[in-house]
């Protein structure tokens, strides 16, 4: 993605001399003057929106692809050319010199083990085939992801995690975003992890001397506190200043369960502040470049064409494995599960098909 800069945020700005807003900037501020001591118990957050419908969620996935492709028309063929050919998984992983899995929908639905996930990882390492756990999970530290996992039986290495978390800080830099001010949508726990910086530079953290209406920018990690919230009213009274960018750290749009339900997560949330376009979008994690390359260059920069991504998810998996030239693999234990019957025109509608489809990463499913 491009390099964005502000005018209006300057590099170092000084906390106390940003000036703060006019009264009323919505019905939320409104109640309180002006946005300036708001914190997160200012609000009484409101319960996510409804699950919607799957063709509401394509218009966002089509945001995806368009952000990804850049109009480029090698890449959209590649995405329109995957065979979607029905395998079973051990019969792949001898085609690769490595595989990437996705989490959620992959290994796991929430607390729950997809059956035969942990068997498969084993199976990998005792014939020295590589792989890696390549997660837009913008929460946990790569340890807490580990020992989450471990709990249900799957068994990871550190250095076989990648996180979309990971790489904020040095995408931030790398953007020119690395001394402004910014919100942070997500909770504490995932802003300790992830955040740069943020006793300095994140307006709505507890310490926070900065004005709300300063942030220059926003990282999307989570949506748990959003709906109705600080962080809502934070990122609406900064837009009336300025176009503040949405960073997708976690730009999934809908992750699985247990039990088969559903959870709306930060990317649904960033697409649909984005709206009209005041709010321009960034990606960092799944389907953009920035967490791939994160996970390419720990492998020792393979050729894109011998790692296989596996994950359940077509808008971000499959999209951006695809446009770096990897093999896809979709699993059905996740999001696209309950639509098997109509994938194919579901792939060509999206014009996101994947090489693969596997009931599951069962060795023998």
């Amino acid at each position: 993605m491009g390099i964005l800069s502000h005018s209006s945020c300057p590099m170092g700005a000084n906390p106390m001399t940003t000036r703060g807003l006019k009264n009323g900037v919505n019905a939320r501020t409104e109640k309180l003057g002006s946005t300036k001591g708001l914190t997160a118990m200012s609000f009484r957050t409101m319960p996510k929106p409804p699950i919607p419908d799957f063709s509401y969620l394509e218009r966002h996935i089509s945001r995806y692809r368009q952000l990804v492709c850049q109009g480029e028309d090698e890449i959209n063929l590649r995405l329109r050319q995957g065979g979607m050919q029905r395998v079973g998984f051990s019969e792949l992983v001898g085609q690769y010199s490595w595989i990437w899995f996705d989490a959620y929908g992959v290994l796991n639905r929430g607390t729950e083990p997809i059956p035969g996930a942990a068997d498969t990882l084993e199976r990998l390492r005792r014939a020295g085939i590589p792989f890696r756990l390549v997660s837009n999970n913008a929460s946990n530290s790569p340890q807490e992801l580990q020992n989450n996992l471990a709990k249900m039986g799957i068994y990871l290495h550190r250095e076989e995690i990648v996180t979309s978390g990971m790489v904020v800080a040095d995408f931030v830099q790398e953007n020119r975003l690395g001394e402004q001010p910014y919100l942070w949508v997500g909770d504490l726990v995932s802003a300790h992890n992830y955040a740069p910086q943020p006793h300095r530079w994140m307006v709505n953290h507890p310490q926070s001397r900065w004005e709300k209406d300063a942030a220059c920018y926003a990282l999307f990690s989570g949506n748990q506190e959003y709906y109705g919230g600080a962080q809502e009213a934070i990122l609406r009274a900064s837009g009336e200043r300025r176009g503040v960018p949405l960073l997708l750290v976690n730009a999934d749009l809908v992750a699985p369960e247990a039990q088969g339900s559903l959870n709306l997560v930060s990317g649904f949330t960033a697409c649909e502040a984005h709206g009209d376009g005041r709010f321009p979008l960034m990606g960092i994690g799944k389907p953009f470049r920035p967490v791939f390359e994160t996970a390419w260059r720990s492998c020792g920069c393979p050729s894109w064409d011998r790692v296989l991504m596996v994950g359940d998810a077509l808008e971000t998996d499959i999209l951006g494995g695809a446009c770096l030239g990897t093999a896809t693999c979709l699993t059905l234990t996740g999001l696209y599960g309950p639509m098997e019957a109509e994938l194919e025109n579901i792939g060509d509608r999206l014009g996101i098909r994947p090489d693969y489809l596997v009931q599951s990463i069962a060795w023998d499913g």
